[in-house]
């Protein structure tokens, strides 16, 4: 028999396949629920853990303890207090395919021995992509806020969640009510998170979902409250109870889910307006139909579509599995996808320098849109990927926003193709590109390179750095399209004659600004290290530098050993503080400042008291006798460092009423525990 009839039927061992799929699936959950950083595509995911749930249903004793299939995907960190949930918070079976639809409605019938299918009504809802929320009231009032966890437990993020302005913190009635919902971020609002990320150099979000995920675990509820989150209420978890004016108690019954809903939102919870009940089946498909085009109009992320039997007094009846009710199924939009070709790669060099490589495709249309750009992200996507000029690529929109490319189709690959590299150099200015540990990007570190010009200037103008009122972005934009700045250092000799030569500046506009210039000129040492736009070092890392080197020589001068000493900076920023001084560009743009007439003064508003707290960083939490404020200065006046951040560096946790999780860590890490008589005493 020749090679060419010969047929090959290779069947992959059932127990080293479920081990495979088992562990690839539980990591990609760990990268997913935890650290937000999803590992594949939720469509290639969903099958993978489709194709373990068949090889276990074919051979059960082959089904390993720590099987996805059998808890429902999440946990929790140690940075939240844990809260267990009096009804477990379950995941939903997702599928795919229409026949699954018609699966689930003959399991149903069957079930609750109904013949015409008519006679089961389906409260029918958009699948939101977020983080599933559990909101607790007692008498009408917020009292917890836990996310899903593993299922049973969660993580209690009550202080990050009350930011989220849509959701009421009292209730119009007196109640005992838990509700549970869909924590997500907007479109525009995660565009112009990921664009403020980007032009601080911090990693952007892959999409609204881990986004939000992201937003709502932070330690600090000030940075939720900024990520301007919203939320949707879909379901109560217990029967509500409601309190008359003699403090007795009575049950809220409900006979259908979608009263359920309309009875939330009368109590001000803010519920999605497009829910539906169907009768059918066969007209719950023709609607999801008719929401595959029409979400692409919604201002945040669904992905798919949620179908309820409407009828709550059917639940009990129908079951649940061990991680999904039986009474309700999920059904996913499959991502619209499109085959092109990569006709050569660019290499673009972002606001914070940040070299992006972006591939030039060859026009094609996706949900509605021509594409003929997609970002590859970074080196180390290009590699795992093997993508190369000339491959045919198939590409689809992440999170429905996003081009990317999903993957290479091998067999159409021209076998004169090479592999591709990234530039050693920054395109734009020549300086080298350099990888900071831990990252993936490579970035230009030179603060006189012109694709980052615009944006290093309007930092180096801003109140966040020397303060200069009234140089606007579009004044920093006009000044570098004029050709009136080559670098941040040409700003400090700006006088009238020279903002006279420039579009829309009268005598008067020209003089108060130059002024301004020559009066900002004297700063401090900390504003003028936040203004170099040193990577990873921002405002609280550029004060605990100032605070302990004193003058900008020695700073400059220090070895990455030198840092370290500094509570604030760990490897990572050492290395990158070393990377910029050596950078001869830098070095001569610092020296032209100081020419153009920088002069760096002693800190500002803080007189020097005692050096009783030198050389000791404290980290303040709960509520104090006095401000916050006062606190810190209180500190540096004799000599200490106020930090944002509990480390094993910490020498103390300056502790007020009503602490938060800081409290918890400084335990654990043991560092020492003061309240502010205490402080007032180690100063005396």
């Amino acid at each position: 028999m020749s090679e060419n009839n010969m047929e090959f039927n290779f069947e992959p061992d059932p127990q080293k396949r479920i081990a495979e799929l088992t562990e690839l699936i539980n990591r990609c959950d760990h990268a997913y629920y935890i650290l937000h950083q999803p590992l594949i595509p939720d469509f290639e995911y969903d099958k993978k853990l489709k194709e373990l749930e068949e090889l276990e249903g074919i051979y059960p004793n082959l089904k390993r303890n720590d099987s996805p299939t059998g808890h429902v995907a999440g946990g929790t960190q140690k940075l939240f207090k844990e809260v267990r949930h009096e009804v477990p918070m379950l995941s939903l079976s997702n599928s795919y395919n229409i026949g699954d639809l018609y699966d689930f409605e003959t399991r149903v019938m069957k079930d609750l021995s109904i013949t015409d299918p008519k006679d089961v009504e389906y409260c029918v809802e958009l699948k939101f992509d977020g983080l599933s929320m559990s909101l607790i009231y007692e008498k009408g009032m917020l009292i917890k806020a836990a996310t899903r966890g593993d299922g049973k437990i969660g993580e209690d993020v009550t202080q990050n969640v009350i930011t989220i302005k849509t959701i009421p913190l009292k209730l119009a009635e007196s109640i005992d009510i838990t509700v549970r919902g869909e924590v997500y971020m907007p479109h525009k609002v995660f565009a112009e998170l990921n664009e403020t990320r980007e032009t601080m150099g911090e990693a952007v979000f892959a999409n609204p979902r881990n986004a939000a995920a992201g937003s709502i675990r932070q330690l600090d509820p000030k940075i939720t409250g900024s990520r301007k989150l919203d939320i949707f209420l879909y379901n109560v978890a217990s029967t509500p109870k409601i309190y008359n004016k003699s403090g007795e108690a009575r049950p809220e019954i409900f006979s259908k889910h979608s009263e359920s809903l309309k009875f939330i939102e009368a109590l001000g919870f803010p519920v999605c307006e497009h829910c539906a009940v169907i009768r059918g089946m066969e007209d719950v498909i023709k609607h999801i139909n008719e929401w595959d085009e029409k979400r692409h109009k919604l201002s945040y992320d669904t992905d798919g579509m949620v179908i309820k039997v409407n009828n709550l007094g059917f639940y009990e009846r129908l079951g649940f599995t061990a991680k999904s009710p039986k009474f309700a199924v999920a059904y996913k939009f499959a991502p619209e996808r499109a085959e092109t070709v990569i006709e050569s790669i660019d290499i673009q060099v972002g606001k914070m320098g940040t070299l992006t490589p972006v591939a030039n495709l060859k026009p094609v249309s996706l949900s509605g849109t021509k594409i003929a750009r997609a970002s590859l992200h970074n080196a180390d996507e290009i590699a795992a990927k093997d993508i190369r000029v000339g491959d045919h690529v198939i590409i689809e929109k992440a999170g429905e926003i996003i081009p990317q490319v999903v993957e290479v189709v091998m067999a159409k690959r021209q076998p004169d193709s090479l592999p591709f590299k990234m530039p050693e150099k920054c395109p734009v200015c020549g300086s080298d590109a350099v990888k900071n540990e831990g990252e993936a990007a490579l970035k230009c570190v030179s603060i006189s390179c012109k694709a980052q010009l615009i944006r290093k200037i309007s930092f180096f103008v801003s109140k966040h750095a020397l303060d200069i009122e009234g140089f606007g972005e579009k004044i920093v934009e006009t000044v570098v399209s004029q050709g009136a700045a080559e670098d941040m250092a040409d700003i400090l000799r700006m006088t009238p004659e020279d903002f006279l030569k420039l579009p829309r500046f009268a005598e008067k506009s020209a003089a108060k600004l130059a002024a301004e210039i020559a009066a900002k000129k004297k700063t401090s040492l900390a504003r003028f290290i936040t203004a170099l736009q040193i990577p990873f070092v921002g405002e609280t890392t550029a004060g605990a530098l100032a605070s302990h080197f004193k003058n900008f020589e020695k700073f400059k001068s220090a070895t990455s050993e030198d840092y370290l000493l500094v509570n604030e900076v760990g490897e990572k920023i050492a290395a990158s503080i070393c990377r910029f001084f050596d950078n001869e560009i830098n070095l001569k743009t610092i020296k032209k400042m100081f020419d153009n007439g920088l002069e760096i003064i002693a800190a500002e508003n803080v007189t020097a008291v005692s050096e009783k707290l030198s050389g000791k960083t404290f980290v303040i939490t709960g509520t104090l006798p006095v401000g916050r404020d006062e606190a810190e200065k209180l500190i540096e006046a004799n000599g200490g460092h106020s930090s944002s951040s509990i480390s094993k560096k910490t020498s103390y946790l300056l502790c007020g009423e009503n602490a938060g999780s800081k409290l918890d860590k400084a335990e654990k890490l043991g560092v020492p525990v003061i309240n502010f008589e205490k402080l007032l005493e180690l100063i005396a």
